[in-house]
This record gives structure tokens, C-alpha cells and sequence, in this order.
């Protein structure tokens, strides 16, 4: 094999992307999910500073995209530490979405 077959054939495996692009792709995720929960954070606490209600919405969000993150992560990988990340964050999902149901029901119209 040359130098040309061996860089289609990796091009192939990486579906056209090199490694430092997908090296600054998981870095980006990574910053992003650091970023969403400090805004998830800043929005509860403002509204508990100016209204007294904890927040559930932002949660709920939060926890599913990285429960999703996650859950993917463990179908291509197959790291059993991905699957039982997934887990935590849909069953927090979970918890959160419960709260802020019973809050829904409480409301009257």
C-alpha cells in the first residue's frame, strides 16, 4: 500500500473527518455541557432570588441531552462507565420531570 491508499483508507474509517477535527469536536462538546450547566445553575438561582420557585425546565433539558450523550457515547463505545453515566442522568431526568409535574397539577387556572 502507498501513502495515498493508506490516507483514503483512514479517511474512509473517519467517514472524511481527521483527527484533529474530531479531537476539537469532543472538546467543544465538552465546554458546551460545562456551559449549560452553569446556565441551568445561574437561571435556578435567579429565579429563586426573584421569585422563590426553583427552576425544573432547564433541568430537565440538561439532563436529557446529556443522558442522550451519554447513551450514545455507549453504542459506539461499549464502555459499561458510559451506559451507567446514561443511566444516572435519565434517571435524574426522571426525578426532575416528576417534580415539575406535581408543581404543573398544583397550578390553578
Amino acid at each position: 500500500m502507498d501513502k495515498e491508499e493508506i490516507l483514503a483508507k483512514g479517511r474512509s474509517d473517519n467517514k472524511n473527518r481527521d483527527l484533529a477535527e474530531m479531537s476539537i469536536a469532543a472538546e467543544a462538546n465538552s465546554v458546551a455541557a460545562r456551559v449549560g450547566a452553569a446556565l441551568c445553575c445561574l437561571v435556578s438561582v435567579l429565579s429563586m432570588q426573584m421569585r422563590k420557585i426553583i427552576l425544573c425546565s432547564p433541568w430537565i433539558i440538561y439532563f436529557g441531552i446529556l443522558g442522550t450523550s451519554y447513551l450514545v457515547r455507549f453504542t459506539k463505545a461499549k464502555r459499561k462507565s458510559d451506559l451507567y453515566l446514561a443511566c444516572v442522568f435519565f434517571l435524574m431526568l426522571l426525578t426532575v420531570l416528576v417534580f415539575f409535574i406535581i408543581r404543573l397539577r398544583g397550578v390553578k387556572a
